[in-house]
């Protein structure tokens, strides 16, 4: 059997960073204007934003009120819900398993995990009857399994495959005796692809499917089909088991944080093009969220698409754009072309951490740049993750690594600023939208600005490096032109700052004793910039 139409389309009513959005008829048309027949009732972050519900046992009796409310709102449109949770809840200071020193699993090997879980989850689906569909993450979302190389007395010694599966299918076996239409949607978030594989074959595919976004390292708007989706789809295969696609398709979201209007209708479109030609792909879900009193062009392309999905890319960007008038329409095109070439050249490899690159600050210090890695005490972390992201446990990286990541923040900040250029045309055609244009404008300008400030940072300190080698090698021809370009880029770096005071400080020191500049200034620092393969030119002075 093959799953080839859309039978879900899912959105949702707010997100992490604007969840005061209302449950009210105009946003559930609006919803419905898009062509989507599914909402996520609640937001689901760990944040835990508007104090919406992350876990089973956040589902009070005040909480189930408002999500009935939240379901007679989708019934009017003849729209229904899914929920979101992670399964189980972590403890906090449970037995010493832990994966901080505050939290512990919720070994899914105690016998009381499962009964505690099952009867939360029977008393939630007798108070919500209309609700079939559940999405659950079994990691992340406060849902941290143990680890079999840990200290569970339960776990240690056993793989997960061997305690997951079954986990899994006690539980839905159970909500299926209540609702036989309940279908556990399952987000194998933090996992490795070996296991998710090897859970997956032990999971019964009765009254279960899976939700994927469109690459295992991070949902961001521009992930590509990987090795990873494709090796998950084949097992879905195998099993008949359908699979929703997690997507973006608002103008918020991972990588774009905290933007509202990001403008990329054509990464809308690579990401549905990528799930759409899984095997049992079954349909499309938001990730982020939808702040309607900030709508996107991506939402609206969105619509567009769901409404005609055999269109042209081409098609449905001149669709879209024409929301924004004829006149506009040319620039709008090009300039959201140019939106997702600037966002494929972010370096997101080099850390997670860019994944909110555009809260980024432009000031920084002038000591070498010390980019951070960070991670999760998970299997993705220690195995897939850690091939996808090149610095994830220090901040030790070799100065290859900070000039092309420098380079691709020029690429990219030069590219969003071509786009904003655009988009400014746009706007100068008297637009109907011309307050979501505005923010498109504001939202790539600021996107120029940070991964501009990244690449004059990054410059800086790399021609400082040089700066001091062709002092050692006393060559003044070669520190001139070095000199040179390193004040250029200062001058940029100070305009991309707004002339911030300790930067035109700094450029002052600079014009005073340009030697002396370079030996008190990002200076080498074996920990943070250099390999062992490397002459360090700071200790040969």
């Amino acid at each position: 059997m093959t799953f080839n139409e859309f039978k879900y389309k899912v959105g949702m009513v707010g997100d992490p960073i604007l969840p005061e959005v209302e449950w009210s008829d105009e946003q559930m048309a609006l919803l419905k204007d898009m062509g989507m027949n599914f909402a996520q009732l609640n937001i689901a972050w760990d944040s835990r934003p508007k104090n919406e519900p992350l876990n089973l046992d956040d589902m009070t009796d005040e909480v189930v009120a408002v999500f009935k409310k939240r379901v007679a709102v989708l019934k009017k449109f003849s729209m229904k819900g899914m929920l979101h949770f992670g399964l189980p809840k972590v403890k906090v200071l449970g037995h010493e398993a832990n994966i901080t020193q505050y939290i512990t699993p919720a070994c899914i090997m105690e016998k009381e995990t499962l009964v505690d879980n099952t009867v939360m989850m029977e008393k939630l689906m007798y108070a919500l009857p209309d609700v079939d569909e559940y999405m659950f993450y079994t990691y992340d979302q406060h849902a941290w399994l143990c680890s079999e190389f840990g200290n569970c007395p339960n776990c240690a010694g056993v793989s997960l495959d061997k305690r997951l599966p079954q986990f899994i299918n006690q539980f839905k076996a159970a909500a299926a005796k209540i609702n036989p239409g309940f279908i556990f949607w399952w987000q194998p978030w933090e996992l490795s692809l070996g296991q998710i594989c090897e859970t997956l074959n032990g999971i019964e595919p009765a009254n279960f499917g899976l939700m994927l976004n469109t690459g295992g390292a991070e949902s961001y708007f521009n992930n590509l089909d990987n090795y990873w989706i494709r090796c998950i789809s084949v097992i879905a295969a195998e099993k008949n088991v359908p699979i929703i696609g997690e997507i973006q398709t608002a103008g918020s979201g991972v990588g774009a944080v905290p933007l509202s209007s990001f403008p990329c209708p054509t990464l809308v479109y690579r990401q549905i093009s990528i799930v759409r030609r899984l095997p049992t792909f079954v349909g499309i879900k938001e990730h982020f969220g939808y702040p309607f009193s900030k709508t996107s062009c991506n939402m609206l392309f969105s619509g567009e698409y769901l409404k005609d999905t055999e269109a042209s890319l081409e098609e449905l960007l001149r669709r879209t754009a024409a929301y924004y008038g004829d006149k506009a329409t040319p620039y709008l095109v090009e300039a959201w072309t140019k939106a997702e070439q600037a966002y494929d050249f972010i370096p997101f490899a080099f850390t997670y951490l860019y994944s909110n690159i555009a809260g980024y600050p432009l000031k920084h210090d002038f000591n070498v740049p010390k980019v951070e890695g960070v991670y999760a005490d998970t299997p993705a972390w220690e195995s897939d993750r850690r091939a996808y992201f090149l610095n994830t446990h220090g901040v030790s990286y070799h100065p290859w690594a900070l000039e092309d990541a420098a380079l691709r923040f020029k690429q990219s900040g030069t590219r969003f600023r071509e786009c904003h250029a655009l988009l400014t045309k746009a706007l100068g055609f008297g637009s109907s939208r011309r307050e979501d244009l505005e923010r498109q404008c504001s939202d790539m300008l600021q996107m120029a600005k940070a991964n501009l400030g990244q690449y004059y940072y990054f410059k800086e300190a790399l021609l400082a490096f040089d700066a001091r080698t062709a002092l050692f090698q006393r060559d003044e021809d070669k520190f001139g032109l070095i000199v040179a370009e390193f004040e250029e880029i200062l001058k940029l770096d100070m305009l991309n700052q707004g002339k911030d005071k300790s930067i035109t400080e700094k450029h002052k020191e600079f014009l005073l004793d340009k030697k002396l500049f370079f030996h008190k200034n990002f200076k080498q620092d074996e920990k943070y910039f250099a390999s062992g393969r490397i002459e360090k030119i700071d200790q040969r002075y």
